[in-house]
């Protein structure tokens, strides 16, 4: 028997079932934290901000509406926690990370200790790019979320989205001491991905190569 969807086990959760919304905390929880942390830089900060991103959607439950993925309503609702963490804190806080929280692929078969000096420089360098823009290159790049549903996480315009992508892959390039280099003068995305995990599918896809910003999408 094939485990319940996402938006199964919420709706049990809503009729009164005790351990529905456990299971959607177990699935999801280590991309959750994963997505917190390279929004925040800091294992502690990322820490909280996936605890009160947890408490936020099972406060909010009753207002998910099927309209969306329940993983993009849970990414928007992971990403206001993480954001707002990193507001009442005031800037970044980058910590140094453990191999257990890289949870970066490289190529099959690359060198994990590569795997982990690189995901540290990408993730040192991420820390230096200004949030909103961190924001929209860790979910389109790291985590290959659709534009359009990026836009939903965000909710901004999907032109917003690729203009934020654009500009964070610059000063990501700049601060990895690249050259965009590119004939179209687009720079490249980041080589890593995110491990995918259970219940992750619509999350996945990759995302399709950005425009350069246009001043009239912000």
């Amino acid at each position: 028997m094939s485990d319940p969807s996402d938006e199964a086990l919420l709706a049990a959760h809503l009729r009164g079932d005790p351990g529905a919304f456990g299971h959607l905390v177990a699935r999801h929880e280590r991309r959750i934290y994963g997505l917190c942390l390279r929004i925040l830089g800091n294992r502690e900060d990322a820490e909280d901000a996936t605890q009160e991103a947890f408490l936020a959607a099972l406060r909010k439950a009753a207002t998910f509406r099927q309209a969306a993925a329940f993983t993009t309503w849970l990414y928007r609702v992971a990403v206001n926690a993480a954001t707002d963490q990193a507001r009442r804190r005031g800037r970044a806080r980058l910590a140094p990370l453990d191999p257990e929280d890289v949870g970066l692929a490289a190529d099959p078969g690359g060198d994990p200790g590569e795997l982990v000096a690189t995901a540290v420089t990408v993730q040192a360098a991420l820390a230096q790019v200004p949030e909103e823009f961190r924001v929209a290159v860790v979910l389109c790049d790291l985590y290959r979320v659709p534009y359009a549903e990026a836009a939903q996480i965000l909710e901004v315009p999907v032109g917003t989205v690729k203009s934020r992508v654009f500009r964070g892959r610059l000063a990501l390039a700049e601060r990895l001491g690249g050259q965009p280099g590119a004939p179209d003068d687009s720079p490249a995305r980041p080589t890593l991905r995110v491990v995918g995990g259970a219940g992750t599918e619509s999350l996945s896809r990759a995302s399709e190569p950005t425009e350069p910003d246009r001043p009239n999408q912000e």
